[in-house]
Formats: structure tokens, sequence, C-alpha cells
């Protein structure tokens, strides 16, 4: 009866124990899984931000670009307008022209002498002004496209710079998440180590803990046997030594 007595409370503490420890390893899981969780949320907190820099950044960029291309349209219609008025001014001319060639015609009916010379006078100086005005238009037209040149030089100057400024954010944040992830790494091996060790020391315990409990159940023996007058069964008890606990890492 006694041997009934004392297994079953063995086994009633080995029970016991065993509740405490998945008690206890549920706990350390759920502050394991806590961490995790507010860590997640605060990397998911950060990609806002930095969705939410973007979005700014392209903002940005989407209002220079309307900006360009605002200007470009000013270009284009102030181009449009002078090409116009050089057209009228030229349909003037030509009217011009057709007048007077009409009033040299009248006055040849009259003076048929002073019109060859009246004749050969305006078309020299016809040509000269023709000449004068090519050389002009020629000119505007080289400045405009040396304009047009130094624009398009400087845009792409700007779209050169507004990219090298785009890679250097994307490679920045590219190392900035890397080494997070490199950490997190580093992190949970450590925990995993941490957890390993735990098991082995658990191990270790639940061992010493037989090895205790056969003692026990000797003790018993023995005792029953010195209470029944026979003491040549006897044996030594030897105390456990204490369990040295590491201490937990960080």
């Amino acid at each position: 009866m006694s041997r009934s007595v004392a297994t079953e409370q063995s086994d009633f503490e080995s029970k016991m124990l065993l509740v405490k420890q998945k008690k206890k390893q549920a706990e350390h899981d759920k502050r394991l899984l806590v961490n995790r969780i507010a860590l997640l949320k605060k990397e998911e907190r950060k990609a806002y931000k930095k969705i939410e820099k973007t979005k700014e950044r392209a903002q940005e960029v989407l209002t220079v670009r309307i900006e360009h291309e605002r200007h470009h349209s000013e270009r284009v219609a102030r181009h449009a307008r002078n090409e116009r008025r050089r057209k009228l001014e030229a349909e003037a001319n030509k009217a011009s022209e057709a007048e007077a060639r009409r009033n040299r015609q009248l006055a040849m009916q009259h003076v048929q002498q002073l019109k060859f010379a009246k004749v050969r006078e305006a078309r020299s100086e016809a040509a000269q002004a023709r000449d004068e005005i090519r050389a002009e238009q020629l000119a505007d037209v080289v400045e405009k496209q040396r304009k047009r040149a130094e624009v398009k030089e400087h845009e792409a100057k700007l779209r050169e710079r507004k990219q090298q400024e785009m890679q250097g954010i994307l490679k920045r944040n590219r190392k900035a998440y890397e080494r997070k992830v490199k950490e997190e790494e580093k992190a949970t091996l450590l925990r995993e180590k941490e957890v390993a060790r735990m098991e082995r020391e658990e191990m270790k315990l639940i061992q010493k803990l037989k090895k205790t409990q056969v003692m026990q159940q000797q003790a018993f023996e023995d005792l029953e046997n010195a209470l029944n007058g026979d003491l040549s069964h006897l044996t030594q008890v030897e105390e456990p030594s204490p369990v040295k606990r590491r201490p937990a890492t960080p």
C-alpha cells in the first residue's frame, strides 16, 4: 500500500511538473509571438511611411514635369504667333509689291523712258530688301534653334539629376531594408539557440528527476524493510546535487 501511495504521489508530481513546464513554455512562446507581432506592426508602419514619402516625391516630379510642359506649350504658341505674323507681313509685302507694279505700269504709259529706270531701281531695291529679309530670317532661325538646343540640354540635365536622386533614394532604402533583415535573422538565430539550450536543460532535469524518483522509491522500500525488521537490504540514498542554471540569454 505504501508503494502504491508513493507511486501515485510520484505520478502526481510528475504530471504537475509537466503541466507547469508546458504552461511556462506556452507563456514563453506567447511573449515571443507578442514581440514578433509588435515588430511586424512597426515594420508595417515604417513601410507605410516610406510609401507616403515615395508618393510625395512622385507628386513633386509630376509637378515639375507639368511645369516643363507648360513652358514648352508657351514656347510653341509664341513660335506659332511669330510664324503667323511673318506670313501676314509677307502677304502685306506681296500686296504692296503688286500695288507698286500697277502704279509702275500706269507710269509706263505716260513716261516710257522713266519706266525702265524706275523698274531697274525698284528691282534692285526689292532684291536687296529680299536679301536683307532672308538674312534676318536666317539669323532668327539660327538663334531659335540655338535656344531650343539649350532648353533641351537643360531639360535633359534636369531629368538625369532627378533620376540620379531617385536611384540614390532607392539604394539607401534597399540597404536599410537589408540591414533590418539581417538584424532580424540574427535575433531569430539567438532565440532559436536559447530555445534549444532550454530544451537540453529540460531533458537534463527530466533525467535527474527520474533518477531522484528511483532513489525515492528505493528509500521507501528500505523504510518498509526496516519496519519489518529486515536491515540487510538497506541502501544508502545519495542526495541529488542541485541543478546549475545557466543565465538566460537576453
